[in-house]
């Protein structure tokens, strides 16, 4: 693969702000992601015992935002010095991890004038399969409150547990979920644990709030505990006034599993639909 030149932008630009910011979302989940000489980007994140659900095993949500993170770098290094933006987002898990690292490595599948296609394949620390990762990204065109992205790394290390967030707190909370009761919606305020560089919701915390939110539909229907192992989900415009609200319609409750219609809308911006997608659960009892 080519290498892209850098920005021949002057150096008296305005200065992008700071990202993540020490209490973003990629700081929480502690994640160190690693550049490779093949232009493919790997990453880790720890099965936390705040990032577990009732049956021991890591969220879904908690570990589809660093599948993002590597997806996005891979996709910046193909359109440099341009930006992207998540626009549709799968991952499938097919083994739960209660402890230790899940790992994955993203490379990119396809690139065109607009979008990038990645994939990534996840696994624990001993090597097995954990699950499948597939995210397109569009082409945003350079902006001066860009992040400074001129070159890809190889070999180069982030660490974003350098300001981990202490104490820790459960996922839910975190992510500043709101459940009234009776209601079958989830609303939640903006704030600086889910925000991009542009100040809208970051596509790895819009995966897990729509993670949360059908696993918790699921949850009302079963009656019991629920664990998502699939989420595709489209993001459609950018949520970054809030309140949002996050609402889940059953489509398909068997023994295979609760399948369902999740959408979050910002409420601040005349009840925009930002993003639409699926989500499926099983009981956390049924699956080990």
């Amino acid at each position: 693969m080519t290498e892209k030149p850098a920005s021949d932008a002057s150096d008296d630009r305005p200065t992008p702000p700071v990202y993540p910011g020490p209490r973003q979302i990629l700081r929480y989940l502690r994640i160190v992601q690693e550049n490779h000489d093949d232009n493919s980007v790997s990453a880790s994140t720890p099965a936390l015992d705040d990032l577990l659900d009732p049956g021991g095993a890591m969220y879904l949500g908690a570990i589809a935002p660093m599948c993002d993170l590597i997806a996005g770098s891979v996709s910046r290094h193909e359109v440099a010095p341009d930006w992207v933006a998540t626009l549709e987002f799968k991952i499938h898990l097919v083994k739960p991890v209660a402890a230790g690292w899940v790992h994955a490595r993203c490379a990119t599948v396809r690139a065109t004038k607009n979008n990038i296609l990645s994939s990534s394949r996840l696994h624990d620390d001993a090597g097995e399969a954990v699950g499948l990762t597939y995210a397109t990204f569009s082409r945003l065109p350079y902006r001066d409150d860009n992040p400074r992205i001129t070159s890809f790394m190889p070999r180069a290390v982030t660490d974003y547990r350098s300001n981990e967030e202490e104490p820790r707190i459960p996922f839910d909370e975190y992510l500043g979920l709101r459940f009234t009761p009776g209601e079958t919606h989830i609303e939640l305020d903006h704030h600086e644990r889910i925000y991009n560089s542009f100040g809208s919701i970051q596509g790895g915390a819009m995966a897990a709030l729509l993670e949360r939110a059908g696993a918790h539909g699921a949850e009302r229907v079963l009656g019991r505990p629920a664990r998502s192992t699939d989420l595709h989900f489209q993001y459609l415009a950018q949520a970054r006034v809030g309140p949002f609200r996050l609402t889940t319609e059953v489509i398909r409750a068997d023994d295979r599993g609760v399948l369902s219609l999740v959408e979050l809308v910002d409420v601040g911006q005349d009840l925009r639909l930002a993003a639409v997608g699926t989500t499926l659960a099983v009981p956390i009892d049924s699956r080990s």
